[in-house]
């Protein structure tokens, strides 16, 4: 499957971003330390197929840092599918790309905190022409 960058990112953010309603605006309620958090991830590129399911979603029992969202997705979708988008020393790579709420993330340390909505996170795997 190819999918052009272009066409799930507009005016920096993920077209699944726009997708989701502004939640946060509508109840502005503060995250709560410990709350459970529920991440939604969007896969997308050579990542996404017809058997994959979009958005997945994962729980967790309370604070959770971008590196649990990818070393779970490794846990459901098996070591060939972890990686594609992490290397051996457990950095992403280059042709991986990983939006959190629809900003871009670069370090997998990032917290994901809980609140009344999912945390969305994006990804997207760039093959070489796929890239830019």
């Amino acid at each position: 499957m190819s999918v052009r960058w272009d066409a799930v990112v507009k005016n920096k953010t993920f077209w699944s971003s726009r997708l989701v309603p502004d939640v946060a605006a509508a109840a502005p309620e503060a995250a709560v330390a410990g709350a459970p958090v529920e991440v939604q991830v969007w896969l997308f590129g050579g990542l996404a197929g017809p058997e994959m399911t979009n958005p997945l979603t994962l729980r967790f029992a309370g604070r959770c840092v971008l590196r649990d969202v990818i070393d779970e997705l490794g846990r459901r979708l098996g070591p060939d599918f972890l990686r594609t988008l992490v290397s051996e020393s457990g950095e992403s790579f280059n042709t991986c790309r990983v939006f959190l709420d629809g900003e871009p993330a670069k370090d997998m340390a990032t917290p994901i905190s809980g609140g009344p909505a999912a945390a969305s996170v994006e990804i997207i795997l760039f093959r070489e022409i796929e890239g830019g």
